[in-house]
């Protein structure tokens, strides 16, 4: 989809301009001639005028020219006749910012439905409607309805794409406050024909961008987004708003039961390298951090004034999973030259003392960097900050930072008076807290580590459906059959113990014959989603009288023997289908384990056995799997052919909405596991 021309247009026509004082068209205008948008600007209305020095048509036939782009604040109800009027002009992208649409009911969605029809007659693309449309700081474009400041917006590489007007403001305000500059700022408000996808897309080619923000209710395409996100070097940042909790329709499965939407949310975002933060102000600190050289290892050097302050910065880079670096004798030689007192211990952190000079701290920083054994510094700075020598500090830690290619994290606490002509002295970021600093040294180090390995494309799969019922509705599912899932796990390489359906005592006798006692039976028609607890499970059956009363007691229609298997480890593997993401993969331990621990792990499927050993390691019950206490190590490898191929059936199947292997038991190395256990929802 070409949505360049929001940001790239040579010529704009507002609809809804009137010489009504508060008229909200005319803020539109005034905000590109407050920012200095260059290209033509038309006014459209009821009557002809002249508005804000600028002429405003009746019709759009008098205009001497057709514009690039319609900004369309006009009620909602005229909203369908704008888009065809742009149509008959030749308008090819129209911005709809007026509100009133589904974000009130669903019943007006057929309002939209009908100016999307009216836009893909005439081969127009809508971005909104309820948004208030784009930011270009390259050329000065402002099209939102709401006064906003260009002094307030820096110029930068971060980009910011947002499903909600309201906390775009308060995002350049955050941003204007840390001094973080933007690119492209988008509000995408009810996605009517243009969504996040669309728009991340555009970002990730576009040059001027190199980090990318999004904040979003929902997500339209959580695939796509997914597949975009692994596909890019540049970072991807989202604040997901508006959780909710996992379908009552399905919950009867452990799975959905223990894997709730926000659940499978982040971790579908962390399988694609998406970085989820939990606030606008830890985007921005995302952002601060995404502006200086990668992270590429775990070893900092931590340089401060205060002895109790780099206790507290060790103290925080361990949290964080980093160590020290060994520093060269260079570093503290250096330092006790100008040392007073020979204070100076030969450590990391490095503790600068009674060393009051801010120039020198330079040199110091400059000779921590050429160290090899450094990948970052954290360097916390708090004394005479309001001393004029410390703007030249400021900027020769940016120098030297690009120089080196590492990230200099600089902590400073400013005094009051000093907050913000901190931030006026240089674009270098600075970070008032040492959580945030090593939060933000952990993230580069992420990202850097999953866009130097290989490949992270994620499978494309059909996109879920997102409507499968009606509003306020619940899916409607069935239990599929035995014999049905039992075929399903069977078809992709899940091992089962030797089994027969039966219908009576004598077919029961005469499978568990063959098979071999000790046998399990178990009552599979009519369908049981918990076959222990309504006594449809006998285990450990020795001969046939006892194969016969067990039959007898459970007057089921149709029965399943199967082999009693020996001992192992007992594991669950699960699925479910997600609205957002689609098929989604769980792993944990089994059994009791699974309502009691809850310790499970996920991904969006298909995943390979590469991905399904790493979820293993993911679980705190791994132990057990690996033996614990002289017992044996399960055979992890049986194991993650098992998951990938559960995977690939719920890719592969999408009338699947629930899957549960419970118990998978895992028995010693080489030699496999068995499904004990399967239950399949499935769509009507």
């Amino acid at each position: 989809m070409d949505v360049k021309k929001f940001y790239f247009p040579r010529s704009i026509v507002v609809f809804g301009v009137s010489d009504s004082p508060g008229n909200l068209g005319r803020e539109i205008i005034k905000n590109l001639d407050r920012f200095g948008f260059s290209g033509a600007v038309y006014g459209f209305g009821r009557k002809a005028m002249e508005v804000e020095g600028r002429q405003v048509f009746a019709d759009l036939d008098d205009m001497p020219e057709t514009p690039d782009l319609a900004a369309l604040l006009v009620p909602a109800s005229t909203i369908a006749e704008a888009v065809e009027a742009c149509g008959k002009k030749g308008v090819r992208h129209v911005v709809i910012e007026t509100g009133g649409f589904s974000e009130f009911g669903a019943e007006r969605r057929a309002l939209e439905d009908a100016i999307r029809d009216i836009a893909r007659a005439w081969g127009i693309t809508c971005l909104g409607p309820n948004c208030i449309g784009t930011i270009n700081m390259e050329n000065s474009l402002c099209l939102p309805f709401v006064p906003f400041d260009p002094d307030e917006i820096g110029q930068g590489k971060n980009s910011f794409i947002s499903q909600s007007g309201g906390v775009i403001h308060e995002v350049v305000r955050r941003y204007a406050a840390e001094n973080v500059g933007l690119s492209k700022i988008t509000s995408i408000g009810n996605k009517l024909m243009v969504d996040e996808n669309d728009i991340l897309e555009f970002l990730i080619e576009d040059p001027g961008t190199e980090a990318i923000g999004l904040y979003l209710e929902d997500i339209e395409n959580g695939r796509r987004l997914m597949d975009l996100a692994s596909g890019t070097t540049k970072p991807v940042i989202v604040l997901k708003g508006n959780a909710s909790p996992a379908g009552r329709e399905i919950a009867s499965f452990h799975t959905a039961a223990l894997v709730g939407d926000e659940q499978v949310t982040e971790a579908a975002l962390r399988q694609a390298g998406i970085h989820q933060v939990a606030s606008p102000q830890e985007m921005v600190e995302s952002f601060k951090i995404f502006d200086l050289p990668a992270m590429k290892g775990t070893k900092v050097a931590i340089i401060s004034r205060s002895g109790g302050q780099s206790v507290l910065l060790a103290d925080e880079a361990y949290r964080h999973g980093f160590g020290l670096a060994r520093l060269s004798s260079g570093v503290f030689d250096l330092i006790r030259e100008r040392s007073k007192g020979d204070v100076i211990r030969r450590t990391n952190p490095v503790d600068l003392g009674d060393v009051f000079d801010e120039i020198f701290y330079l040199e110091v920083l400059g000779e921590v960097l050429k160290d090899s054994s450094v990948d970052g510094v954290v360097f916390f700075f708090d004394y005479e900050i309001n001393r004029s020598a410390v703007p030249d500090m400021v900027k020769g830690a940016s120098r030297l930072s690009r120089l080196n290619q590492k990230p200099v994290v600089l902590c400073m606490v400013p005094d009051r008076a000093h907050w913000f002509r901190m931030r006026d002295i240089s674009t270098f970021p600075f970070f008032s807290h040492p959580q945030w600093a090593f939060d933000g040294l952990r993230r580069s180090l992420a990202h850097f580590r999953r866009k130097a390995g290989k490949g992270t494309g994620i499978a494309r799969i059909d996109a879920p459906e997102r409507e499968a019922a009606g509003p306020g509705q619940e899916p409607s599912f069935r239990l599929a059959s035995a014999a049905e899932a039992l075929a399903f796990i069977k078809g992709y390489g899940v091992p089962v113990p030797d089994y027969a359906l039966v219908a009576d005592k004598a077919e029961a006798k005469q499978a568990a014959r063959r098979i071999g006692y000790p046998v399990v039976l178990k009552g599979v028609e009519p369908p049981i989603l918990h076959k222990t607890e309504a006594g449809a499970v006998r285990l450990g059956i020795a001969d046939d009288r006892e194969l016969e009363e067990a039959v007898e007691a459970m007057n089921a229609d149709l029965y399943l023997v199967q082999k009693m298997a020996p001992p192992g480890v007992e594991t669950i593997i699960g699925g479910k289908r997600d609205p957002e993401f689609g098929p989604v993969v769980v792993f944990g331990l089994g059994g009791i384990f699974v309502e009691v621990l809850r310790d499970v792990t996920l991904r969006v499927a298909p995943i390979d056995a590469k991905t399904a050993r790493e979820m293993m390691g993911e679980i705190r019950g791994f132990e057990l799997l690996e033996g614990v206490r002289g017992t044996e190590a399960a055979d992890v490898e049986s194991l993650a052919e098992v998951i990938a191929g559960v995977s690939k059936l719920l890719a592969d199947h999408p009338e699947i909405t629930s899957l549960d292997i419970n118990p998978l038991r895992v028995f010693g190395k080489g030699t496999g596991c068995l499904a004990l256990d399967v239950k399949i929802g499935l769509l009507r």
